[in-house]
C-alpha cells in the first residue's frame, strides 16, 4: 500500500509536467519512459490505436532503443487482445500455455528474437478516457520478480494522467494545423486583411493590407499601432466594429461602396478576443461615410 502511495504522489508530479509538453512525439517518448520506471521494468510500450485501420503503433523503449512495432487489433497478441476486450493482463510467463485467456492468444517471440531479450512476465493495461480507447500500455520483465496487483493499481493511475495528455497534445496539434491553414489562407487571398485587438491595436496584416501601409513602414512596425492611425481610410469602419464589440457578434457585413466583412475570434467563453476586418475593395484615399451594415447575431 506505501509503494502505491509514494509512486501517486510521484505519478502526480509527473503529471505536471506531461500536461504541459504537446510535442505528441515527445509527449509519447516521456510516458513510456515514465511507465517503465515507474514499475521497474526492463521494457515499456505504449502502442496506439488506429480505430480505422484496427492497426496498433508502438512507441517502445527496450534496452536504451525506441523502435516501432505494428499490430492488429485481434485476440492473437497479448496487446491486440487487451485492446479489442479492454482488460488488463498480467502474465507470469509469456512463453507459457495462454489459452486460458483466449484460444487463440500466444506470445510473439519474433520480437525477442530481432531484439535479442527474453520477455518473461508482461502486464497490460488499456488506455482510455470517456470510453474512447486511445492505446495500450505493454510492460515486460519486472525487476526482482514478477507484476502484482499493485503494479496494476500504479499502471491504471498513471493511464489516466497519460490519457488526458496525449488527447490535448493531439488537440493543440490540431488547433495549431488549423492555425497555420487559416493564415495561409488570410495571407493570400486577394483582399485586405487586418486583424486587431479590442483596443483597435493591429496584430497581424496579410500581404495585401501591407501594400497600403505608409511609405517606410513594415508590417512588424504596424503591428501594435492603432488600425485608424495607420489606415485613415477605414475611419468609416471605427462605429461598425465598436457595435459589433458591444454586442458580441460573430460578423457583420455590408456590400456597399466600401465592401467589408467584420469577423470576431471568441475565446471558450465566447468572448471576443480579436477583430478581422476584410475590405473586399482596394480603399480610397477618402474616408467614407459609415455603410448600412447588416449585423449577424451569434450562432
Amino acid at each position: 500500500m506505501q509503494r502505491t502511495i509514494d509512486s501517486l504522489e510521484r505519478i502526480i508530479a509527473l503529471g505536471e509536467k506531461l500536461l504541459t509538453t504537446f510535442d505528441i512525439e515527445g509527449l509519447l517518448t516521456q510516458i513510456v519512459s515514465n511507465v517503465k520506471d515507474l514499475l521497474r521494468a526492463d521494457g515499456a510500450t505504449l502502442y496506439l490505436v488506429d480505430p480505422i485501420e484496427k492497426l496498433m503503433i508502438s512507441q517502445v523503449i527496450l534496452s536504451d532503443r525506441v523502435e516501432e512495432i505494428v499490430l492488429k487489433v485481434g485476440n492473437d497478441s497479448i496487446a491486440g487482445y487487451t485492446a479489442l476486450n479492454r482488460r488488463s493482463l498480467n502474465i507470469p510467463d509469456a512463453y507459457g500455455d495462454l489459452s486460458q485467456y483466449h484460444p487463440a492468444l500466444k506470445f510473439n517471440r519474433e520480437i525477442d528474437e530481432k531484439f535479442h531479450t527474453h520477455t518473461q512476465s508482461i502486464l497490460t493495461h488499456p488506455l482510455e478516457l470517456r470510453g474512447e480507447l486511445i492505446g495500450v500500455f505493454q510492460v515486460v520483465n519486472k525487476k526482482g520478480g514478477a507484476f502484482d496487483d499493485d503494479d496494476l493499481r500504479i499502471l491504471r493511475n498513471f493511464a489516466v494522467i497519460a490519457g488526458i495528455a496525449i488527447l490535448n497534445a493531439r488537440l493543440v496539434e490540431r488547433v495549431v494545423e488549423e492555425q497555420s491553414n487559416a493564415n495561409d489562407i488570410i495571407e493570400h487571398i486577394a483582399e485586405k486583411v487586418i486583424i486587431h485587438d479590442l483596443e483597435g491595436r493591429i496584430l497581424s496584416l496579410n500581404h495585401r493590407a501591407t501594400e497600403d501601409l505608409p511609405a517606410g513602414m513594415s508590417a512588424r512596425d504596424a503591428k501594435g499601432k492603432k488600425v485608424m492611425e495607420i489606415f485613415p481610410m477605414l475611419a468609416g469602419l471605427e462605429g461598425e466594429v465598436k457595435k459589433v464589440i458591444e454586442h458580441n457578434l460573430d460578423k457583420t457585413f455590408s456590400g456597399g461602396k466600401m465592401p467589408y466583412v467584420i469577423l470576431t475570434a471568441k475565446n471558450a467563453r465566447q468572448a471576443i478576443e480579436k477583430v478581422i476586418l476584410i475590405i473586399k475593395e482596394p480603399v480610397n484615399n477618402q474616408p467614407p461615410g459609415p455603410p448600412p451594415a447588416t449585423p449577424e447575431d451569434p450562432a
